[in-house]
């Protein structure tokens, strides 16, 4: 019997240990702090009946919503080191910021609230309501209302804790108005804004050089607008306050700068800078060669600075490259045009020469003159006879009668 006994006590106790074992490793129980919570107003006073929201993220995240009893308190259940946030549901009684615990231990907390109230903000400018309008309600760098203008002007704050906010309006192309406001139940007020503008001055230059040039002539355009640059490089034009542009400057010749631009309540300076688009060209030193004689070419880049290694050709042969000044010759072989092509990484550009060949010329001449000659010789008389020769037989009849006439006297 004895033995009987002793064998069940051992069976009962190697249940035990099994059924320790077993709840240990099928997991881990989260260990649970309790919190005290209490809600009071701006005088200390609890508040019974203030609906609550308990959240936290740690040990995967939970929330619990209860209501403070009479007392003004409510009693959960959070996981210990939790941070846990309380949030304010009520008509009554509100917070701005929900109120948050940080690493939860079995503890009291203190939850103050404030009567609530609203704020109704109607903006108008100098031709009635204003819609779309900013309208910016804060306190203690906490934002309690960020939201635009209805159709009919009008913004209105979900509730808030009664007390004094800075109110600002604005809008694109009017002044900022900034002002208290004292929120003390449900409030309205008007707020008047006003359309401004601000001169905004453009100087534009040449950066490529190391004292930067004033670019002349070129065009900005903004806002649909578009204004030149004078001699001194710059340009000037009124702009609505608090907007912002995009901005294009553009001149032939040079690259496009775009960029953004913003224009507060203060005139603007805006620098721009432009660089002259990459490119080459090349310059015969004569435009008529003889054929069989050379051409220099200078190739230069668009600044006008010479371009070593640019690589010169006539049609498909290449004829040599460019020294340290940018020059080199080239033979011209053919009477007629002659086009030298330079190239420098992908730029490009051509320049034109007329070979001249003299020799065509001396035997254009030559044929020339052997034809006058030729015409000359033909036309000469080939005989006395003809209507020149009649007075000459005349003159010489007379002569040999008057001869005659003297031996008989």
């Amino acid at each position: 019997m004895s033995g009987t006994r002793s064998t069940l006590a051992l069976l009962c106790v190697g249940l035990l240990v099994s059924a320790g074992a077993v709840g240990t490793a099928g997991g881990q129980s989260t260990e649970q702090e309790t919190l005290t919570v209490t809600v009071v107003d701006r005088d200390d006073e609890s508040l019974g009946g203030i609906d609550l929201t308990i959240s936290w993220e740690a040990a995967g995240g939970g929330s619990i919503n209860e209501t403070t009893r009479a007392n003004g308190q409510v009693l959960v259940d959070v996981p210990a080191g939790a941070d846990v946030t309380i949030t304010v549901h009520d008509d009554r009684y509100v917070r701005n910021e929900p109120f948050t615990v940080e690493n939860a231990t079995t503890e009291a907390v203190t939850v103050p609230a404030t009567a609530a109230g609203t704020a109704a903000i109607e903006v108008v400018d100098a031709d009635g309501p204003v819609d779309d309008a900013v309208v910016g309600l804060s306190r203690s760098g906490t934002t309690v209302m960020d939201t635009r203008t209805n159709d009919s002007g009008t913004a209105t704050s979900q509730m808030i804790e009664q007390g004094t906010y800075t109110l600002i309006v604005r809008k694109d192309g009017y002044l900022r108005n900034r002002t208290r406001l004292t929120v003390d139940g449900d409030v309205t007020r008007r707020v008047e804004i006003k359309q401004a503008s601000r001169l905004v001055t453009f100087a534009v230059v040449d950066d490529h050089f190391e004292e930067p040039r004033a670019v002349i002539d070129a065009q900005i355009t903004v806002a649909g607008n578009t204004v030149t640059t004078l001699s001194d490089g710059e340009a000037t034009i009124q702009l609505p306050v608090n907007s912002d542009y995009e901005v294009e400057v553009t001149k032939d010749g040079y690259e496009t700068v775009s960029r953004s631009l913003t224009v507060r309540e203060s005139t603007v300076r805006q620098n721009v800078s432009l660089q002259r688009i990459d490119s080459i060209s090349v310059e015969p030193d004569q435009t008529q060669v003889v054929v069989g004689q050379s051409v220099r070419v200078t190739v230069t880049d668009e600044y006008g600075a010479a371009v070593e290694n640019a690589s010169i050709a006539v049609g498909d042969d290449t004829v040599g490259q460019t020294d340290e000044n940018g020059e080199v010759t080239v033979p011209v072989n053919s009477a007629g045009e002659t086009v030298i092509e330079a190239t420098s990484g992908d730029l490009g550009a051509t320049a034109t020469v007329e070979g001249v060949d003299p020799n065509a010329d001396a035997e254009t001449t030559t044929a020339g003159d052997t034809a006058t000659a030729t015409e000359q010789t033909t036309t000469e008389p080939t005989s006395l006879t003809g209507p020149g020769f009649t007075g000459l037989g005349a003159l010489l009849a007379g002569l040999v009668g008057i001869a005659l006439l003297a031996r008989r006297l």
